[in-house]
């Protein structure tokens, strides 16, 4: 018979992996796997559980936010272990999930691991530590995983847009260099963003309209300090957002990037904190991870509207 490990995350999202678990369980039975089922304990258990024994199985699914599946990611390329990866999406927003179609519904989410086919995705390593989609400094980027949990089961994805225009009053820039094969340069920065997504954070065209999971490069997106701030930050907000240029915004596509800082600045990592760092080296690793996706997108169209409901209503709270 063959083996499945599931391992899912009872606080991600509202909790509401409990209302589905029993169901998720019999699509895998059905299915001939003799499961064994693992919900995480704490921060990194589910990387200590594949690498301990993620070799032993001939799949491994898991659900929570993106932070899980970068948690059993990093355990695979940690362990030196390849096996096929299911996601069954149940964090707050879920960006990787939307990126290749999985449905948010997680006992349709079950069927396509059962029923879909395997996808080899492109992951990030920067330095010794790995990410699944996205790598970020400065302005927002620590609100997901600064965010109280409460908040987020209570207020899902607005729980971002709360916690970002609180982090507003703080805003503050990093002075960097930064180097690739296609673009370098040197300035003070409010943010950066590397990434291998459609979404990042919930909003959709924010890295770019033309981006592929399994090309070899990662989208970069960085935001230079305006010279007047107060007058200047606002129309940066719409150019990131896909709506227009502007000066400030700089986007590129490299698969490595090498970036200094004059001091140490906090990262956050697939929406968890990912360390403070004067030096990185973000590198990306083709198609080196092999996901389960649906043989074609499963997203209803209720789901369809919900998303584009959500996106809307976050524009409207940033006045956009």
């Amino acid at each position: 018979m063959k083996r499945l490990l599931f391992i899912y995350n009872p606080m991600a999202g509202k909790g509401m992996i409990r209302n589905s678990l029993s169901y998720i369980l019999e699509e895998f039975s059905g299915n001939g796997y003799e499961v064994v089922v693992h919900p995480t304990i704490g921060v990194k258990d589910a990387t200590r559980v594949v690498q301990e024994c993620g070799d032993a199985f001939d799949m491994i699914v898991c659900s929570g936010g993106d932070g899980t599946l970068d948690e059993v990611v990093t355990g695979l390329q940690t362990g030196h272990i390849s096996r096929p990866i299911g996601y069954i999406p149940a964090g707050s927003t879920n960006d990787y999930a939307t990126s290749l179609g999985i449905p948010m519904q997680m006992r349709r989410a079950a069927r396509a691991v059962m029923n879909g086919s395997v996808f080899p995705c492109d992951i990030g390593r920067m330095n010794d530590s790995y990410f699944v989609y996205v790598a970020a400094f400065g302005a927002f980027a620590n609100v997901s995983y600064d965010t109280p949990q409460d908040m987020k089961n209570m207020l899902g994805h607005m729980a971002y847009i709360v916690r970002g225009m609180q982090s507003l009053a703080s805003i503050k820039s990093y002075h960097m260099h930064y180097e690739s094969e296609e673009n370098s340069g040197t300035g003070d920065f409010l943010l950066g963003m590397i990434t291998n997504s459609n979404s990042v954070g919930g909003f959709k065209g924010i890295t770019g309209p033309d981006v592929t999971l399994n090309d070899g490069v990662f989208e970069v997106t960085m935001i230079r300090m305006p010279a007047i701030p107060a007058m200047e930050l606002p129309a940066v907000l719409p150019a990131l957002m896909g709506g227009t240029e502007n000066k400030n915004l700089i986007t590129f596509k490299t698969s490595r990037l090498e970036i200094w800082f004059e001091d140490e600045v906090e990262w956050s990592r697939d929406g968890e904190y990912g360390g403070s760092h004067r030096h990185l080296v973000i590198e990306n690793i083709p198609k080196a991870l092999p996901i389960i996706i649906p043989e074609e997108s499963a997203m209803t169209d209720e789901e369809t509207v919900q998303r584009e409901a959500e996106m809307t209503e976050s524009l409207r709270s940033l006045g956009m």
